[in-house]
């Protein structure tokens, strides 16, 4: 595997050439400090993993990471910290990093971890995994109440009457037909009510009001 360091300590980058070159099945492709230089040197070697800290700068360095994994996006990311922050931790792993590692690991933890990468692992502290499982139930609860709390209220009459056609998943044209008007004005009235109720398009509409029949009719409006 083909292995990119980045990192503003070059001692600490000297310090994992050796140990990584030490390995067999490793080879070290190129290092760099966290700067814009990074992503045409990652451009340039195209690695396998990139080892780096966002350090200081974190928010230069997401970005440098961003613009690497645009070009490239077959390259997988390893943060490495020296300390562990949530924020930051979430900001990575959702903008791509494969793994996130404080500095202070073993060196044989290391290496298991790069190699599990390549077998399609991502690389998470056990502690940092717990705390994924619960923003996703905290957003899953907060999803949920969203959509129990959108407001039909926003929606005139003949936007709750092509609602209700949703449904049942008519088309502009049945809808037109039924209502008397337009496919056009149809169309207008089902980006309305996309965009008032959040909803991305007509089949999640139709999803979502069949699990809330009981506020679609206009009389209960």
């Amino acid at each position: 595997m083909k292995i990119m360091i980045i990192d503003n300590n070059r001692l600490f980058r000297e310090g994992l050439v050796s140990l990584l070159v030490s390995q067999s099945d490793m080879e070290v492709a190129g290092e760099s400090d966290v700067s814009e230089e990074a992503i045409q040197k990652a451009i340039d070697v195209c690695p396998d993993i990139i080892l780096m800290d966002t350090g200081l700068h974190h928010s230069t360095g997401v970005n440098i990471m961003k613009q690497i994994m645009l070009r490239k996006p077959d390259i997988q990311f390893i943060i490495l910290t020296m300390e562990e922050m949530d924020e930051q931790f979430y900001e990575v792993i959702s903008n791509g990093a494969r793994g996130y590692l404080l500095k202070n690991i073993n060196k044989s933890m290391l290496l298991a971890a790069l190699r599990a990468l390549v077998r399609g692992e991502a690389i998470i502290p056990r502690n940092l995994v717990t705390k994924i499982l619960d923003e996703f139930a905290r957003l899953g609860k907060m999803q949920s109440y969203e959509a129990s709390h959108r407001d039909f209220s926003l929606l005139t009459y003949r936007e709750l009457e092509i609602l209700g056609k949703l449904e049942i998943r008519a088309t502009n044209r049945e809808i037109a037909e039924q209502l008397g008007i337009s496919e056009n004005t149809v169309r207008v009235h089902v980006g309305s009510i996309l965009e008032k109720l959040h909803l991305r398009n007509r089949r999640e509409a139709s999803d979502f009001i069949k699990r809330r029949t009981d506020l679609l009719s206009p009389g209960q409006g």
